[in-house]
């Protein structure tokens, strides 16, 4: 055994009066994709429901010009 002091805050543990639990700090998209995955109502907001709406009708023109392509 050697006889060296260990000291009482190695960085690795806390102990004691010293912990300080660390705190999770979540940007709005993080978030959102928490409240997605866990189901909670309050996920789907105006501004999803405007994205989806906007993702859905360039896919829809995208699709459009790609299938008129085909037959002229």
């Amino acid at each position: 055994m050697s006889n060296k002091v260990i000291p009482y805050d190695t960085g690795k543990v806390k102990i004691g009066i010293y912990y300080e639990p660390k705190v999770n700090y979540y940007n709005p998209d993080q978030d959102w994709v928490q409240k997605a995955l866990l189901g909670i109502e309050s996920a789907i907001t105006t501004d999803t429901v405007i994205l989806g709406t906007m993702f859905a009708l360039c896919a829809y023109a995208v699709m459009g010009l790609i299938t008129r392509s085909w037959y002229d």
